[in-house]
């Protein structure tokens, strides 16, 4: 497994789990196998979107507040001078977490969920 987070700066969009479920079901719809759910994960505060082809999946949330901001602040810290402009307190996020793809049979849908990552306006991904 490994996972990313679209940290989200000044000019993202507004962003809740229905709004990512909504557009990511518009993005891998014609994909055969696709399906998409919102599951609660236990101990979690809120639900999350869950993609699956086949066996395979990717699992989506949206996060605010403190432990976003932290872990934001962590980053900074670690990348030091070579950190976007005001990092360290970004307090929302997209969390992606991808399942394990030994055989490589993913590398598509990884790579469109990456990009789409990548076009939220104001998202700084890591």
């Amino acid at each position: 497994m490994f996972s990313l987070y679209a940290l989200l700066g000044e000019g993202a969009p507004a962003v809740s789990t229905e709004s990512l479920g909504a557009e990511l079901q518009s993005l891998f719809r014609d994909d055969a196998g696709f399906s998409l759910q919102y599951d609660q994960l236990p101990f979690a505060k809120h639900k999350s979107v869950t993609l699956r082809w086949g066996t395979w999946m990717a699992r989506l949330s949206y996060e605010e507040g403190k432990k976003v901001v932290d872990d934001s602040a962590e980053i900074s810290k670690i990348l030091g001078p070579a950190a976007p402009p005001r990092l360290a307190g970004i307090d929302k996020r997209i969390r992606a977490v991808f399942a394990d793809d030994d055989a490589r049979e993913y590398t598509d849908q990884t790579v469109d969920l990456m990009e789409f990552l990548r076009g939220i306006k104001g998202a700084i991904v890591f």
